[in-house]
């Protein structure tokens, strides 16, 4: 979970947040009329990302109904901040405990805040109804005892300080708190707000219209964690945002990320698998944005040390050589002769391009902590392959888009930007395509073909084909 400038915190399946980089993580229970209900400790709690974006809902039951949480990552003027929102969806009030636990030496309560090693780890932005601290880690015995209001503090050597605070939570009234992560605890937008603020920067993307709502949602899910993944700290997972980025049309979102690709390889010499994954981010920035890139002076070290690896792939070495050929000639010869001779066959990416590996990857990508990215990745393999002088469409489709119509729009490609649909006559697919020339790009000798029908192809960069009878998957 984050915002435009990269994670901020993890979240878990029971809604425990832990801000990145931090000892200590927030967890939260409800005194319902039966007993209290401890969040970490309950089968009845389910979570899940509200429509798709980087915010996450987590319901737990409770007599007549449900009290939820949703978490989102904001960022305002007054600094970083994870909002906590707790809504009472059940008909009758209930008590909410907020907790902070974990690595902690001291750990207190204190007006409307919990602090953690002098740190505000959570401000309720309220008066507590009861408060406890103590050095055994056991918040929530504590809380079931009933505590008053006081300001109250533990320390603990052993780190097992923890405190918690009490407040009242009535029937269709949000209760919403902030966890700082920059700055102190600032007012900002709602959990439904960020939300919507993610869906505005998703639109701007390249559409796809499929018949299978699964892969709908993969796509807006991926997409949005490609821009989330764009300010990771972690080399490989900018890398794989950025090519991704570039290729659903959000170019200046996948430049933060090769400026977090070119502050690693500074400091220090990236894994294979990263290097590997940061030559293709920054050869990407040439062949889909027209833009140049900092690949000329990181190409030698870091393919030596993709190539230490074993992660050197011929896709990638013709992708840096052409992306090479205009900034830097004798380079791109270098990547030229380095791919004569290679025998690495090294994945390109953890997502598989065939339909097989298309169901995968959504049905991961579609699970509460799965890896969003590598089913956008899956997908757009499956939509459209490149190379040097050939666009392949639909190569490997699903076999759940079969007779169905297909609608793929500005896909960026390194030939242009490409916008398909696909319409069946009875067992005939139909296949319309636009691939609009780039001012400044020599568009000869691009051929386009469709994995529908292997033998069709067609040089012309805009058209209507009726191809041969197939079946998707057959």
């Amino acid at each position: 979970m984050g915002d435009l400038e990269g994670p901020v915190a993890a979240v878990g399946a029971d809604g425990t947040v832990e801000p990145l980089g931090s000892p200590w993580r927030v967890g939260w229970a409800v005194g319902a009329e039966d007993r209290w209900h401890v969040a970490a400790e309950e089968a009845a709690v389910r979570t899940r990302l509200v429509d798709d974006m980087p915010v996450v809902a987590t319901a737990m039951k409770v007599p007549g109904g449900d009290v939820v949480l949703r978490a989102a990552a904001g960022l305002t003027a007054g600094g970083r901040s994870v909002v906590l929102e707790f809504t009472n969806a059940s008909p009758v009030p209930v008590s909410l405990a907020v907790g902070v636990t974990g690595s902690i030496h001291s750990a207190a309560a204190k007006g409307s805040c919990l602090l953690a090693d002098g740190r505000v780890a959570v401000d309720l932005g309220c008066a507590p109804g009861g408060t406890v601290a103590v050095d055994n880690g056991e918040t929530w015995p504590a809380i079931r005892a009933e505590p008053p209001r006081r300001d109250c503090e533990a320390r603990s050597r052993a780190g097992l300080a923890s405190a918690a605070a009490v407040v009242p939570l009535v029937p269709g009234a949000p209760l919403r708190t902030t966890v700082p992560i920059d700055g102190g605890a600032v007012a900002g937008s709602s959990p439904e707000e960020i939300a919507a603020g993610w869906r505005v920067v998703v639109e701007r993307a390249a559409s796809l219209d499929l018949p299978d709502e699964a892969a709908v949602r993969t796509w807006r899910r991926g997409i949005a964690a490609s821009v989330l993944g764009a300010g990771s700290a972690e080399p490989l997972a900018a890398a794989r945002a950025a090519a991704v980025l570039d290729r659903v049309g959000l170019p200046d979102e996948a430049d933060r990320a090769r400026e977090v690709l070119v502050g690693a390889a500074g400091r220090s010499r990236l894994p294979p698998p990263a290097a590997a994954a940061a030559l293709r981010a920054l050869a990407s920035r040439r062949l889909r944005a027209g833009r140049v890139s900092p690949l000329a002076d990181w190409a030698g070290p870091l393919a030596e040390a993709a190539a230490a690896g074993g992660c050197l792939d011929p896709i990638t070495l013709e992708q840096v050589a052409a992306a090479l050929e205009t900034e830097e000639p004798s380079a791109a010869r270098d990547a030229r002769r380095l791919l004569a001779t290679t025998t690495s066959t090294a994945s390109m990416s953890p997502a598989a391009s065939s339909a097989d590996g298309l169901a995968k990857a959504v049905r991961n990508s579609l699970a509460f902590g799965g890896d969003g990215v590598a089913g956008v990745e899956a997908l757009l393999d499956c939509l459209v392959t490149e190379s040097a002088d050939r666009l392949v469409v639909l190569p490997a489709p699903s076999e759940a888009w079969n007779r169905a119509p297909v609608d793929a729009r500005s896909l960026v490609t390194r030939h242009g930007v490409l916008s398909f649909s696909v319409r069946w006559h009875g067992s005939r697919p139909a296949l319309l395509w636009e691939l609009p020339t780039v001012k400044g790009q020599d568009s000869s000798g691009t051929t386009v073909c469709c994995g529908l029908d292997q033998s069709w192809r067609s040089e012309a960069r805009a058209g209507e084909a009726l191809l041969e009878p197939g079946t998707i998957g057959a």
